[in-house]
């Protein structure tokens, strides 16, 4: 059970990352990245934005704009003005609730760890944290699964149904016995 939160927990971190290092670069609009992103892994299409293509289809790398870098399940539809315009507004809304959740992961994460090497291991409060993070982690997960539930409102069926087939198609590329929760081979080695 302790294995399966924890690679779970990887997993949402290298989330976090990917999400705070996109953030990151297109947080100021007109403001050239730091650093480039490295290229996305070659899986295949799919729900989680693996695969090669735009995100938002011919408006650009970013499909609307250097303010905005979309969700990744997005990627290679041609949405419309009005869609990328009520999809940024769905995305936006959750924004202040999300980065509180992000906060609150960071914060339990930085002090379990605080705890553990200080050598003063205190069970109750490890406990007591490892719950706040627990918590914290679903309420960001059930952020984005409202999020995405608003999202594929906006898509018309035809957009559903890309999304559909591309997701299908990326689990029948998955390998027998893969376990969807797992983190990536270079996070399970942590």
């Amino acid at each position: 059970m302790t294995a399966v939160i924890s690679r779970r927990l990887a997993a949402a971190a290298a989330g976090l990352i990917f999400s705070c290092a996109a953030v990151a670069q297109t947080a100021a609009p007109g403001a050239a990245p730091l650093s480039p992103m490295p290229p996305m892994p070659q899986h295949g299409p799919g729900m989680m934005g693996r695969g090669p293509g735009p995100a938002f289809g011919p408006a650009g790398p970013h499909g609307m704009g250097p303010h905005h870098g979309g969700a990744p399940f997005l990627r290679g539809l041609a949405l419309s003005e009005e869609q990328r315009d009520k999809i940024f507004a769905i995305e936006y809304a959750q924004m202040p609730e999300a980065r509180e959740q992000r906060k609150a992961i960071e914060h339990a994460r930085r002090d379990l760890h605080q705890m553990v090497a200080s050598g003063q291991y205190d069970e109750a409060r490890a406990r007591s944290l490892t719950e706040t993070l627990g918590r914290a982690v679903a309420r960001e997960a059930q952020l984005r699964a409202q999020a995405g539930a608003k999202v594929m409102q906006v898509l018309t069926p035809e957009q559903r149904k890309q999304i559909a087939d591309r997701e299908a198609q990326r689990v029948a590329e998955l390998p027998p016995g893969h376990d969807e929760g797992a983190p990536p081979p270079e996070l399970a080695a942590m």
